[in-house]
């Protein structure tokens, strides 16, 4: 992702759904956030539209979204 979308502020449905293939659809994240299986960084999500910023990256180049148990994908920022 680059780092202008971070740093304007994304919303978390629209960084997982439109900037990376994380979600296929922003219905699906919805519905993953609703049943509590989204973290961002560790921390659970509980509103989709919440905005992301430069202050939500790891070390000013990752965040690491976790869907459901297992699955996990590193985002980097360039």
């Amino acid at each position: 992702v680059k780092k202008e979308v971070i740093y304007k502020g994304v919303s978390i449905s629209d960084l997982c759904a439109e900037h990376t293939k994380v979600f296929a659809s922003k219905g699906e994240l919805r519905r993953l956030v609703q049943g509590g299986g989204l973290s961002i960084n560790k921390e659970k999500i509980d509103n989709p539209e919440k905005a992301l910023g430069q202050e939500s990256l790891l070390n000013n180049k990752y965040l690491l979204i976790q869907k459901g148990k297992k699955n996990y994908f590193l985002i980097k920022v360039i």
